[in-house]
């Protein structure tokens, strides 16, 4: 059985040629730079910040959705999580994000334990399904989705997977 082929098309040629060595590590598609016209399973349309987001996308069939629309800027982790959603059938698209004001000192980063818990909690699991996949207590467990959330800024595991996802934290 072959692996997915995933072009990678954007106005620039460093940027795209970045993209292509960020997702080629992976064992589970081809992955090239290409033509807006060449045939794949998968695309990814870089913006390069220049552009109005979403020139990226014109001329592109519509065959050859689905497709990731991301930012230049995206880092490896957040190529790789939206190239996998895409192969199975979402089409993704970035929103431009304006920077922000903080109020306050940046979050503080998460620990390499908060960082399984994390994982698990995009997966889905609860408190006690997290502590016996860990071999940790429920309320252990529990503790942990508690800090995350406070260092991701969430009100919610939602909202928290939500930014884990956008920030390359987490993983599908």
């Amino acid at each position: 059985m072959s692996l997915p082929r995933v072009i990678v098309v954007g106005d620039s040629p460093l940027m795209v040629q970045g993209a292509v060595a960020a997702l080629a590590v992976s064992d589970e598609w081809q992955v090239a730079a290409g033509l807006r016209s060449d045939p794949a399973e998968a695309w990814v349309l870089l913006d390069d910040g220049i552009t109005v987001l979403g020139h990226a996308e014109e001329g592109v069939p519509a065959q050859h959705v689905p497709s990731a629309l991301l930012s230049a800027e995206a880092g490896p982790a957040r190529l790789r999580v939206a190239v996998a959603a895409v192969l199975q059938g979402l089409s993704v698209r970035e929103q431009a994000w304006a920077p922000q004001a903080v109020d306050g000192p940046p979050h503080e980063p998460l620990t390499a334990r908060e960082l399984e818990v994390f994982e698990l909690l995009g997966k889905g699991l609860s408190n006690r399904d997290i502590g016996g996949v860990l071999g940790i207590s429920a309320h252990t467990a529990k503790y942990h989705v508690a800090q995350i959330l406070a260092k991701v800024g969430a009100a919610t595991r939602a909202e928290a997977v939500r930014e884990g996802l956008r920030s390359g934290l987490i993983g599908l």
